[in-house]
């Protein structure tokens, strides 16, 4: 195991000592977690990072019965998974080089939508987003992505600064910037963002000009 793979199994082990501790406390929203959406390897051609893990009980259920808490799989969920998503960076770049990349949270803990999230008692809420933001940084910079792709443009901008370099009509599509020293894009999101068909074309042209887009 490399240097990089140890700090992201220390990672996992941490959160799950924390999961334990103050589950009791989340009640009916201990809804588990999950950290890292593909291979812990370094230098991938993309690290995407989210903001949360959503779903409901039935979701942290099966993540348990796959693995999801107990470590990484082995190749990125985005290049085979069937949710909103992944479906719509499978439009942009094609499966085998999703493959290769990863994918992380800035708040490991599930929680089926922000106001439910926000119902958490506030010192636990933020203690758990708290620890979630110093570890994602953490493992983002072990890996050291080549670049890095911010889904949902209220995460990019709590996270990095950056320069608008896409609109639409009526809004910012598309910022750059840098995170962590690690050049980065941020984007709307893509699967909770109405988003109409030209300027899904746009987007994949900005995140992939090189590539085929069925967008």
């Amino acid at each position: 195991m490399d240097d990089a793979a140890r700090i992201c199994r220390a990672v996992y082990e941490e959160t799950a000592q924390l999961y334990a501790q103050v589950a009791g406390e989340m009640g009916h929203q201990a809804l588990g977690y999950r950290i890292l959406y593909g291979p812990a390897v370094s230098d991938a051609e993309i690290l995407f990072i989210g903001y949360q893990p959503g779903g409901s009980a039935e979701d942290a259920k099966r993540g348990l019965r796959e693995g999801e808490q107990a470590g990484w799989p082995n190749r990125c969920d985005y290049s085979h998974a069937d949710w909103a998503l992944a479906r719509r960076l499978q439009r942009i770049w094609d499966k085998p080089f999703l493959a290769a990349c990863t994918g992380i949270n800035v708040n490991f803990f599930r929680a089926p939508s922000m106001a439910a999230w926000r119902r958490l008692p506030p010192p636990v809420r933020r203690d758990l987003e708290h620890f979630s933001l110093q570890r994602c940084k953490r493992i983002v910079r072990a890996l050291r992505p080549r670049q890095i792709v911010v889904i949902g443009l209220t995460t990019f901008n709590a996270l990095a600064e950056g320069e608008p370099v896409l609109m639409g009509e009526t809004r910012v599509l598309a910022k750059r910037g840098t995170l962590w020293d690690i050049p980065a894009t941020g984007v709307v999101h893509l699967s909770g963002a109405r988003i109409n068909g030209i300027d899904a074309q746009r987007l994949a042209q900005l995140l992939n000009p090189e590539g085929k887009s069925n967008a």
